[in-house]
């Protein structure tokens, strides 16, 4: 049974988990002007430990979101990443979790952003992601709605207001029978998942779209590059066409809670014979073996210490 949150973190406070409140004044809820990062932590039954995974990269994106953004965020990374640690502590959380961390816009004159005119702020909240089965795979859709261009919007900064584009495509997915929706960048080449990154394998050669497709630029997305290369996989990052999509012997997405997820069809072809193949089940296997701490230590930060286990 998952443990419900007790504590969430406010400004330098903890506060009990009723009491984290934001005014209602706030450009962050008025215009969804925030920067943040999901930070999964995983739970190691072996090592009786919780684990954050990339921290430092995620706080490094955070740090660039706001750049972009013009949003000056209030703590440093040793704060931000000091805090994290101590409020899934304070949690006992003894499962997989993920640490909601938000840099926002406080109540002030509509696109202020120089700190005289309007405050900023920082809030985290952690809660269980749940070990529900994992499913055999996804049935996706290519999204009508396009991906924001970088010029509109850019993709690649991690804000609460750019996420309305992918929103819609996402639901007009489900409302249609699918799981989810692959967007197409405005030039119609592929771009990414709502909420992943995605992955394709043509002739044993794993394909992604790169950097300039208009695409988050995912920190698991990269875990699955580095990971791929000393497992003598080959990785073409380049553009890709939706014809392409069609001709895939196997495709995945890769999110930060829920790791690789294989896709069985795409606008109800079936990729490949239609279940997972070997290259994603390979690289979901050694993903989940670095989450539990079995394989590259310095990507992890340890919540308890190990000497006094929870």
């Amino acid at each position: 049974m998952s443990n419900p949150p007790r504590f969430a973190w406010m400004n330098g406070r903890v506060v009990e988990w009723d009491n984290a409140h934001l005014h209602v004044d706030t450009q962050c809820v008025l215009g969804g002007l925030n920067a943040y990062e999901v930070v999964g932590a995983f739970w190691s039954e072996t090592n009786g430990n919780l684990y954050m995974f990339r921290l430092d990269e995620h706080l490094r994106r955070l740090r660039f979101s706001a750049k972009v953004m013009r949003l000056q965020i209030p703590a440093s990374d040793e704060e931000i990443s000091g805090a994290a640690r101590m409020l899934a502590a304070l949690n006992e959380f003894r499962e997989d979790v993920g640490i909601r961390i938000v840099a926002y816009f406080g109540a002030g004159p509509v696109f202020s952003y120089l700190p005289d005119a309007i405050p900023t702020g920082i809030f985290m909240i952690a809660k269980p992601v749940g070990r529900t089965p994992r499913r055999p795979g996804l049935h996706i859709c290519t999204a009508g709605w396009s991906r924001l261009p970088d010029t509109a919007a850019p993709p690649r900064v991690k804000a609460g207001a750019n996420y309305q584009n992918v929103r819609l495509a996402q639901i007009q997915a489900q409302v249609d029978g699918y799981d989810d929706a692959v967007l197409l960048n405005p030039i119609g080449k592929v771009c990414e998942l709502p909420l992943a990154n995605i992955f394709l394998v043509r002739s044993g050669v794993l394909m992604t779209p790169d950097v300039s497709s208009g695409i988050l630029e995912g920190i698991t997305r990269q875990t699955v590059l580095e990971m791929a290369r000393p497992l003598g996989i080959s990785i073409v990052e380049r553009q890709i066409d939706r014809s392409e999509l069609y001709a895939a012997e196997e495709a995945f997405a890769t999110t930060t809670l829920s790791g690789i997820l294989p896709i069985l069809s795409i606008d109800r072809y079936p990729v490949g014979d239609g279940a997972p193949g070997p290259v994603t089940t390979r690289l979901q296997r050694h993903l989940e073996e670095e989450l539990r701490a079995q394989g590259n230590l310095a990507w992890l930060t340890p919540v308890y210490d190990r000497r006094t286990p929870p």
